[in-house]
């Protein structure tokens, strides 16, 4: 995020496409690979938003269950993901509304366990005067960059995760969200800002110094 490097386009492969149009005919076979495919951006994202391990998992499935049973509303490919993140941002409103209170990072056990041990290893580094090897202080960064985005204003932190996490264009964020495009950008570019505002020196320069040596290396 800190770069605002985003994942892979999110646009339907034919694959993905065909597997929709079967699905709608009745393929039970077709839905499931389409689940597949899906549920782990869907899941990361509610993840992110509600920030509770005990409830994103059946947020997910009712997403999904929520696709199933209206696929017939998606007439083409191009609806599918803006259809399933708005789905999935209605379902983690009614949470947080029920809630009354704003999500935390959530970090399922391996995270917490890799971040228990980057720690470990940060103490040890330090009173050793070694620096950290790149995995933890990766670990580090990512983590002072999903306590720091938890602090952004609620719809320009969604914006921003769908755009540079999930890799989702101006367009289809703005479908999702129900404003013009022009305000996503907006959103975006704020969040940018205060985002940086809210970081250590360090650590934008520490990762905008990596996103610029990915780019020379591609």
């Amino acid at each position: 995020v800190l770069g605002f490097s985003r994942r892979n386009c999110v646009e339907l492969t034919a694959h993905e496409a065909d597997l929709l149009e079967r699905a709608k005919a009745g393929d039970r076979d077709a839905f499931a690979d389409l689940h597949g495919a899906l549920e782990p951006a869907v899941s990361r994202f509610i993840r992110r938003l509600i920030g509770d391990s005990q409830e994103w998992e059946d947020l997910t499935q009712d997403t999904m269950a929520a696709l199933y049973f209206n696929l017939d509303k998606i007439t083409e490919p191009a609806m599918l993901r803006p259809f399933i993140f708005r789905v999935a941002r209605n379902r983690c409103y009614d949470v947080l509304r029920r809630r009354g209170r704003h999500p935390q990072v959530a970090l399922d056990e391996s995270e917490e366990a890799d971040l228990f041990n980057v720690r470990v290893s940060f103490e040890v580094s330090n009173a050793r005067s070694t620096p950290l090897d790149e995995t933890a202080h990766c670990l580090l960064l990512e983590l002072e960059v999903r306590e720091a985005m938890q602090q952004l204003p609620k719809l320009q932190r969604q914006a921003l995760i769908l755009f540079a996490e999930e890799g989702m264009s101006y367009a289809e964020i703005a479908e999702i969200m129900d404003v013009s495009i022009g305000t996503i950008k907006s959103r975006i570019f704020h969040a940018k800002q205060r985002l940086r505002g809210l970081l250590r020196a360090e650590t934008v320069d520490a990762i905008e110094g990596n996103v610029s040596e990915k780019e020379s290396r591609s």
